[in-house]
């Protein structure tokens, strides 16, 4: 099966060379690299020329955000197989292949994903994005309740049939739209999870994640909406693992509004967390030792 591999990119020019390069050599010879540049103010698009025929190019006018670009690229591949790449990150060695290879020989798996490592902006190596012991969990099964744990299919990391994927919706134009997919995509998708590094993911300045604060608010948001618009969810998780989902959630972001120094809004979401498991030691007590005041920034 064809292989189509999506690379989106905004204001990616230190880094998109490599990430092309790295995909490239990768992807077998019959496959197409799709760049698609997302309204970059930089000189990302003029960096992709260098690859003109190699590499095709899509553009937004303005920034419309990495969901609306990777379903733009999806759009316009033709391959059977959709993969995808982030232009601040590198391919390893076997990513698409051995995807590839078990998509063809397992007819009824729609989507398989894997691990990567983290590097630093220097490229030294920090650790696996899927901690080993969630990795033994998504190795086993992986469903909703896998999925409500965290945001583990990234997408520089999955391959996905693309009738199924465009069937689904693709990506939502949203932040945390990895995850969100992750979640739509195993109510309806079968899934299984390679545990192999088959990227580098680079954090630095720039990165989505680096912004903690925020991300753990917008992961909260997502998730809560994704409760509430799909209901099917509690028939398909113990009622106890959706909750605890939902709670770790608001721990997390209570205790990132307290290192702000948003006290009451801390307290707020250490409240949610007990409400929701309120038989739990762990969450009454995050809540009782929540300190009476905090400085902005310690």
């Amino acid at each position: 099966m064809r292989i189509s591999a999506v690379i989106a990119a905004h204001d990616a020019e230190p880094w998109i060379g490599e990430a092309i390069e790295s995909a490239l050599r990768e992807l077998p010879a019959d496959s197409e690299l799709i760049v698609v540049d997302d309204g970059s103010t930089d000189a990302t698009a003029a960096a992709v020329e260098r690859w003109r025929g190699r590499a095709a190019l899509l553009r937004n006018e303005t920034a419309q955000g990495p969901g609306f670009s990777r379903n733009l690229g999806a759009r316009a591949a033709t391959g059977a197989i959709l993969a995808f790449h982030d232009a601040d990150d590198v391919v390893l060695p076997g990513r698409f292949t051995r995807q590839a290879e078990l998509l063809e020989s397992n007819p009824g798996v729609d989507l398989v994903f894997g691990n990567g490592f983290k590097i630093d902006e220097h490229g030294a190596r920090l650790g696996p994005v899927i901690p080993r012991r969630y990795a033994r969990r998504l190795a086993r099964r992986c469903g909703p309740a896998e999925m409500l744990i965290g945001g583990f299919v990234y997408p520089q990391a999955l391959s996905v049939r693309r009738e199924r994927f465009l069937a689904l919706g693709g990506f939502v134009h949203e932040r945390v739209e990895d995850w969100e997919f992750a979640l739509r995509a195993s109510l309806s998708l079968v899934m299984a999870f390679l545990d192999e590094p088959v990227f580098l993911y680079r954090r630095h300045s720039g990165s989505m994640t680096m912004k903690q604060h925020v991300y753990a608010e917008q992961m909260l948001g997502m998730l809560e909406r994704f409760v509430e618009e799909h209901p099917e969810l509690a028939k398909l998780v113990p009622p106890g693992e959706l909750a605890d989902a939902r709670a770790r959630r608001w721990v997390r972001a209570g205790k990132h509004r307290l290192k702000a120094g948003d006290r009451a809004g801390a307290e707020q979401a250490m409240r949610r967390a007990v409400a929701l498991r309120p038989l739990s030691p762990y969450y009454r007590w995050r809540l009782l030792t929540l300190p009476r005041t905090r400085a902005a920034g310690t």
